[in-house]
This record gives C-alpha cells, sequence and structure tokens, in this order.
C-alpha cells in the first residue's frame, strides 16, 4: 500500500514538471493580427445636383399618319409592307375596283337619262313660247311647261354631282402616301373586308422625334414650354443612353382625372431614341434642395424615422467607421437616398456588405472604385 501511493506521487511530480518546462519554453501564444477587409466605396462628388423625379413617357414621330378608306370594301392588294421607304403620292394599297366602277358607270348612264330629258324639256319649250305669244295655248300651260323643263334641269344638275362622287369614290379606293415616310405598320392583310376609317397602314417621317409623358396635375402646373428635361433609354441597342428634352406642349385637358398630356421634343438628332421605345423621362424635383445621394444597400436603418447609419473609410488608419445620417423619404433614380446630413463631399462610404462591418474593423478600398457626382441616377 506505501509503494502504491509512493508511485501515484512520482507521477504527478513529472507531469507537474513537464508542465513547468512546456511553460517555460513556449511562453504565451502569439496573438494573430485581424486582416483588413477590402471593402467597395464610393466618393461622394464635389457637385451636388438637383433631386429629380421620374415618369414613364413614349417615344413617337412628329409627323406620322394612320392610312385608312374613307369608304368600306374588300381590301384588294396592299403593294408596301412595314420598313419600306415611300414617297409623296405613291399607291400604297386599293380596295376591290369593281363595286365603284360600278357606281361610276351608273352615274353617268344616269346623267346621259338627265341630260336627253332635259334637252326634249327644251325643244318643247322653245315651241310652246311663240304659241302661248299668240294666244294658242293658255298661260297656264306654258307656266307648266315651264316647271317641267327647270325639273329637268335640275335632275341633271344632279346626275352631275352623282357623277363626281362616284369618281371620288373611285379616287378614294386608293391609298396614296401623304408625304415621305417609313411605313411601320400594316395592320390588315389582303382581301379582308375592311371598314371606313379602318386603319390599314401607319407611317410616320423620318427626322423630327417626341415624347409622350403623362404627368400629375400639381406637376405639369409647374412647367412652361421649353422645360429641360431628358431621357434615359433603356433598350437593347442603346441602353444607359441619355436623350436631351425640352416641353413643346402640354394639353388643355387632364385624363382620367387627374394626369395631363406632356409632349416633350427631342432635341437634335439621336440614333438612341427609337419611335415606339419607352424611355423614363426626368424632371428636377421642385421644392427639394441639392443634396448628397448615395445606394440604399449604404444605409443602415435607424429606429427615429429618417435616420440611419453608414459605414465611411478611413484609408489613413485602414478601418471603418460607422456614422450616423439623416436621409430623405423619397427614393430617386436608380435606387438612391438623398443624405440630408451626416456626409461631406469628399467622404469615402461603403456601398456594399455594410450589414457585415463592425464599428472600427480594419479594411482597405477595393480594387474597384465608383466615384459619383451625388447625381440622381
Amino acid at each position: 500500500m506505501l509503494r502504491r501511493i509512493t508511485n501515484i506521487n512520482a507521477v504527478g511530480t513529472a507531469m507537474l514538471g513537464l508542465g513547468v518546462l512546456m511553460t517555460g519554453c513556449g511562453g504565451e501564444a502569439p496573438v494573430t493580427a485581424a486582416v483588413p477587409r477590402p471593402v467597395k466605396v464610393e466618393i461622394v462628388g464635389t457637385a451636388a445636383t438637383q433631386a429629380m423625379q421620374t415618369f414613364v413617357g413614349t417615344v413617337r414621330a412628329h409627323r406620322r399618319a394612320e392610312l385608312s378608306f374613307e369608304a368600306p370594301g374588300r381590301l384588294a392588294d396592299v403593294r408596301v409592307d412595314v420598313g419600306d421607304h415611300v414617297r409623296a403620292g405613291q399607291v400604297l394599297a386599293s380596295l376591290d375596283a369593281a363595286p365603284t366602277r360600278w357606281r361610276l358607270e351608273k352615274a353617268l348612264a344616269d346623267r346621259d337619262a338627265a341630260a336627253a330629258q332635259l334637252q326634249e324639256r327644251t325643244t318643247q319649250l322653245r315651241l310652246q313660247e311663240p304659241l302661248a305669244k299668240e294666244r294658242i295655248i293658255s298661260a297656264p300651260a306654258l307656266e307648266a311647261i315651264r316647271a317641267q323643263h327647270a325639273a329637268a334641269a335640275a335632275q341633271l344638275q344632279s346626275a352631275e354631282v352623282a357623277v363626281a362622287a362616284a369618281r371620288r369614290d373611285e379616287s378614294l379606293a386608293r391609298i396614296a402616301a401623304p408625304f415621305d415616310g417609313e411605313i411601320v405598320a400594316r395592320l390588315v392583310q389582303p382581301h379582308a373586308d375592311v371598314n371606313a376609317a379602318q386603319a390599314i397602314l401607319q407611317i410616320e417621317a423620318p427626322g423630327a422625334l417626341e415624347v409622350v409623358v403623362m404627368l400629375p396635375d400639381g406637376i405639369a402646373a409647374g412647367l412652361a414650354p421649353g422645360q429641360a428635361a431628358r431621357a434615359l433609354v433603356s433598350n437593347a441597342d442603346s441602353a444607359g443612353s441619355t436623350v436631351s428634352l425640352a416641353l413643346d406642349r402640354l394639353s388643355a385637358r387632364s385624363e382620367n382625372g387627374s394626369l395631363v398630356p406632356a409632349i416633350f421634343r427631342v432635341e437634335g438628332a439621336s440614333r438612341a431614341a427609337r419611335s415606339g421605345s419607352v424611355v423614363q423621362v426626368e424632371l428636377p424635383r421642385a421644392g427639394v434642395a441639392e443634396t448628397i445621394t448615395v445606394p440604399t444597400p449604404a444605409l443602415l436603418p435607424g429606429e427615429a424615422p429618417g435616420a440611419a447609419s453608414v459605414f465611411v473609410l478611413d484609408e489613413q488608419h485602414a478601418r471603418v467607421t460607422k456614422r450616423a445620417v439623416r436621409v430623405g423619404n423619397h427614393v430617386m433614380t436608380g435606387g438612391r437616398l438623398p443624405v440630408l446630413e451626416g456626409l461631406a463631399p469628399g467622404d469615402r462610404v461603403v456601398i456594399a456588405g455594410a450589414a457585415f462591418l463592425s464599428d472600427g474593423q480594419p479594411a482597405v478600398r477595393s480594387a474597384t472604385e465608383t466615384q459619383l457626382l451625388d447625381a440622381a441616377r
């Protein structure tokens, strides 16, 4: 029993000595320094721009027309298709000519009959007038002959009008280009029955374009002809392009109770905008001061209305600092919010991954950098 206790004490003493030896050799464990985190930043610009408000607009040609027939009929042929360039006066489509030709032939026959009737009445009147002077026939009989002559003359005049109308109908059975332009739509195929005033073709003249925007009454009331604006084009060929606009005219009538059609002319020639394209029209926001804006991913919401915070990179000390800011309550173009207080030109604001940062965390600027002039884009 005494030998077992001695062995246990010997083992404990050996383990204690080994621990002391290890402590003496290794010392304290080294502390690993935190690696700075790369962050994407946006440099607050040196010139603020006015806040903008955005509306949807449609581009159209300034000179355009929908072509139709004045009378109903069967469409005989359409001589053009979409994309064809035409000259003023060129025949584009025509109706079946048989009905109008028959009407013209009947009108001509009626005119000939009326002319013959008038000739007969004229001869009769010429013969009866001398007899009336000699009192061979009575005055009432002569007046009756004169009335028949007048009726025959009126019948001939009516027949002449019918002939003119039939000839006009024959000419209107063809659609001619009203001006030089391009066919942008063909709405009916040949051999279809069409109604009067039914659109058959659409034509647009090259050159001047305009943008139609539906604006609320309150905004339209503050605009005047010449008001500058711009359109952001988002079609596949010209995505991201901007087009300068100027207000040409406002409608005198509201549509849907509160929307006013506004027509903006496209300034200069533009290859970016095409007729029929949908664009975003930007107008200055009245009553909003020029201010700094940041993208919404850069903001961490606060508890109070308008309160938020951002992370600003301090490149000198290679760390980010959390800073309280006050933001506006309206989202601008491109998902940006105005910052009313808390930022100044030159600040480097972290615009991605702000939710995963902490105040004072080591950080460096990533290779990619965005520098904007605080425009509400």
